[in-house]
């Protein structure tokens, strides 16, 4: 099979259309036959809708022979997470009982991306209701991730990572929550993007259920791509004000600092009490400091003065306990809360992740004590700022861990992960993803390294709020400077 489109970015499939060296009609194609030929192996891309996609690519094509641009995407084929609705596919989330929901209008963000001339063809595979950094579900089953099949490819964009390092797919729609963009892009080696939270909007997307008109706490939608160009070009089509703002509201992100790569300065943090990396994540890591210095940038290395992971985690735990809260019934709410007390107590005996009863109990509490954790996070936020007068972003893990061996049972609580050989809470996954998230942050996941079996190393940049250009600059000069997405064996 040809690679000649594979892994073009957009700007390059952009090019290509516009010099007739191909059309949308044949890049539809193209991407179906890989699909058709290499997904078995992967069950990244779970729904497709080939015959409307075709259909609008060759209205793509004769408005382009007409000299008509409909935006930055014209006649770009894409896939789209499925927890997005997209008219003409079903958005089962993961779950039985959706599996039979065939949404009557797009997600608003799916809107942007057709408005701006995308051609959605196919849905990329979660875990159930985006629960888990894994994806496998009863309606679709597992996902493997092509860098070694019988590792995970995260979750809850697992599906979108999977399809992007497959070359299924120039670019995603995902979301984020717990690191859903972030630790799949991580597990692949791609790129994703957690937005400053709010900057854009969440309607049609489930979970919530749908037709839900409120836009959710600590979670948003985000771009993927294997590069950081394409993650500016999709965030300039997603990043509007949202449907609940009305006509009277504008966006205006501030720019990238236009300076080189040796004007930056960066702290590196890489190692906290609470969730010790592996070591290979930490040569990766050694090894892309040593370049920034070479290459002539300000890095300081160690934590942020005056914060760890202790100063994040707790409130984080909670307010993720309540945006998840909705997910308990009436009757196991009392559980719950029990389960928080024992937890509270006994969870270091059980070896349990650090405030895990902080979750349980966000899931039960009451509104007053949401707003006093809510009142921690702006307090934290508030002081956190001031980090970013000292540095222009600062770099941290996703996670842990590299991609690890499917995990579907026991439970979540009960799952343990590796580190350096030391077994630990399957649920430590979350910790360093915790601050951007907590806090609203921009997050740019970008890939920096390996492991000694070819399994990827991304890097966390982290910058101030509504600076997600600077975020996304800097993993474009180091992807230019340093290393990129690279193709994985056999695809």
């Amino acid at each position: 099979m040809s690679q000649e489109w594979a892994y073009s970015t957009v700007g390059e499939l952009s090019e290509a259309l516009a010099s007739g060296q191909v059309t949308s009609r044949g890049l539809v194609e193209y991407f179906k036959n890989r699909i058709d030929t290499l997904n078995p192996a992967l069950n990244a891309v779970v729904a497709t809708d080939y015959d409307s996609a075709l259909s609008r690519a060759d209205e793509a094509d004769a408005a382009r022979a007409r000299g008509e641009s409909w935006g930055p995407l014209h006649g770009i084929p894409m896939t789209i997470k499925d927890t997005f609705e997209v008219i003409g596919m079903h958005c089962t989330a993961g779950s039985r009982s959706l599996a039979k929901h065939m949404p009557k209008s797009n997600a608003f963000t799916v809107d942007l991306l057709v408005e701006a001339g995308a051609i959605p063809f196919g849905k990329t595979n979660v875990p159930l209701f985006a629960g888990d950094l894994q994806s496998y579900n009863k309606v679709y089953g597992t996902t493997n991730n092509p860098r070694n099949t019988e590792c995970t490819p995260g979750g809850s964009s697992g599906g979108a990572a999977a399809a992007l390092a497959a070359g299924f797919t120039p670019i995603e729609l995902g979301s984020d929550l717990a690191g859903s963009i972030r630790t799949p892009s991580h597990f692949c080696g791609t790129y994703g993007h957690k937005p400053t939270h709010g900057i854009i909007a969440s309607r049609g997307h489930i979970p919530g259920p749908s037709g839900m008109l409120m836009e959710p706490d600590l979670a948003t939608p985000g771009p993927m791509a294997r590069c950081a160009q394409d993650l500016d070009t999709l965030l300039d089509v997603l990043a509007v004000p949202g449907p609940h703002m009305g006509e009277n509201w504008s966006l205006s992100l501030p720019a990238a600092p236009d300076k080189a790569l040796s004007d930056y300065k960066v702290l590196i943090w890489t190692e906290d009490p609470m969730s010790p990396i592996d070591d290979e994540l930490k040569c990766a890591y050694s090894d892309m400091a040593t370049h920034l210095k070479e290459q002539g940038v300000d890095v300081t290395i160690g934590a942020p003065t005056g914060f760890s992971l202790e100063s994040f985690v707790p409130t984080y735990m909670n307010l993720l306990g309540s945006v998840l809260s909705g997910t308990v019934k009436p009757s196991q709410r009392p559980i719950m809360a029990a389960l928080s007390r024992l937890t509270k107590t006994f969870g270091k005996k059980l070896k349990l992740s650090a405030h895990i009863d902080k979750l349980l109990k966000g899931m039960t509490q009451a509104h007053a004590d949401w707003q006093m954790n809510h009142e921690k996070r702006l307090q934290i936020a508030k002081k956190a700022d001031k980090l970013f007068d000292q540095y222009d972003v600062i770099l941290t893990p996703v996670v842990h861990v590299p991609a690890f061996k499917h995990q579907s049972k026991p439970p979540m609580h009960k799952r343990k992960l590796p580190v350096n050989g030391v077994p630990g809470p399957y649920t430590d996954i979350f910790m360093w993803i915790a601050p951007a998230t907590l806090m609203g942050l921009p997050a740019t996941s970008a890939p920096v390294g390996e492991t000694k079996d070819g399994l990827p190393v991304n890097v966390q940049v982290l910058g101030r709020k509504y600076h997600d250009k600077t975020t996304i600059r800097f993993a474009a000069l180091l992807e230019k400077s340093y290393r990129g997405f690279t193709k994985p064996e056999g695809y």
